[in-house]
């Protein structure tokens, strides 16, 4: 189940003689899994919907929108990726005890694939906080800093970035990795280097999205309202600042940070080394920090994109393309009843 572990998908079946003693965890694993494979099984289908409507959204439709869209691709692959971590080397290799083939590069090239792909999306948390910052301490110049043009230029950078830092590290060691017989070498993945560079893509947006975020409530709580009125849109400022922060910061900090803490550490010899703490330690923490993960790709669409107007909108429109197809097209006379029109008309009002 270390799936969290960097060698999760390549370790080899057969174990050491002095590990053959420990106890038996199939039944954990047996219990475990079939609750982690509905959760990724919900969170894929729900962000793979969402990505797919993007394609039925507005030409306006707000970056923010826009970001979320590709946040919600992201995280339904990177889940994706993580299932079938989980078929391979948890379902197939303990539960029904198949015999996994040891020194595969294909394992050695899903494994690679799974380290690029989950920073992936953490980037997009970024630039999603970044768009944030930008709308609050510069309003009025906001659409002209923040153009669809530039976006798609930084997210090519979110989604090329991890993938070139994780193939170059793995294609570069001599003896190693890529370059090593049969992808058999990878010590490497085990020792500080690789793990506090690999780690540095976590913790450095962690710190960059809580300052951010920090900053923004202490702006929205500044009293630039006066009088009753005042008051009550400065409480409901207040109110929604707090809120945002709370999700965003708190759903990083569980979803996040228990999986980077745990890699970090368990290098070689290190503090949550598995030939340190255990088996069945290493596997409670790895169970622990994979749910943590695949419930933050779960929780994503509610707190980044079903809540604005535009991803709205777009589901809607999904949703009316289908329902067209199979039953035909809406009559005149109830087209003013549909949640679609609702949608359009609060856009329309809203000046967007």
């Amino acid at each position: 189940m270390s799936v969290t572990t960097v060698e999760s998908f390549i370790q080899a079946e057969d174990e050491a003689p002095g590990k053959r003693d420990e106890p038996d965890l199939t039944l954990v694993y047996s219990i475990a899994l079939p609750l982690m494979f509905i959760c990724c099984g919900v969170s894929i289908l729900l962000n793979f919907w969402i990505a797919l409507s993007g394609f039925w959204a507005r030409p306006s439709m707000k970056p923010t929108a826009f970001l979320c869209f590709w946040l919600a691709l992201a995280d339904g692959l990177n889940t994706l990726n993580l299932t079938a971590g989980l078929v391979i080397h948890s379902l197939l290799k303990v539960v029904f005890k198949v015999k996994i083939p040891t020194g595969s590069c294909a394992l050695f090239l899903l494994e690679a694939t799974r380290l690029s792909g989950i920073p992936i999306p953490v980037a997009h948390l970024l630039l999603i906080a970044i768009t944030h910052w930008i709308g609050v301490v510069k309003p009025l110049k906001y659409e002209v800093i923040v153009t669809r043009n530039k976006l798609k230029i930084y997210l090519l950078v979110c989604w090329l970035l991890p993938v070139s830092f994780v193939f170059i590290w793995f294609l570069v060691i001599p003896g190693q990795g890529f370059q090593s017989e049969h992808c058999k070498d990878y010590d490497f993945l085990k020792q500080i280097p690789w793990r506090s560079a690999y780690s540095a893509f976590y913790f450095l947006p962690f710190v960059i999205l809580v300052v951010i975020y920090t900053r923004i409530y202490f702006i929205a709580r500044r009293p630039d309202q006066v009088g009753v009125v005042g008051a009550v849109l400065e409480n409901e400022v207040n109110l929604k600042a707090v809120k945002t922060t709370v999700l965003i910061v708190g759903s990083y900090c569980i979803g996040l940070l228990p999986v980077t803490l745990f890699y970090i550490f368990s290098y070689t010899a290190g503090p949550l080394d598995v030939d340190i703490i255990g088996k069945p330690k290493a596997l409670t923490i790895g169970i622990l920090c994979n749910s943590f993960l695949i419930l933050k790709s779960l929780f994503n669409p509610f707190i980044y994109s079903l809540g604005q107007l535009d991803v709205q909108i777009a589901l809607e429109r999904l949703n009316s393309a289908i329902r067209a197809v199979v039953y035909g097209p809406i009559p005149l006379d109830e087209i003013e009843r549909t949640a679609l029109y609702a949608l359009e008309r609060r856009a329309s009002n809203s000046g967007r």
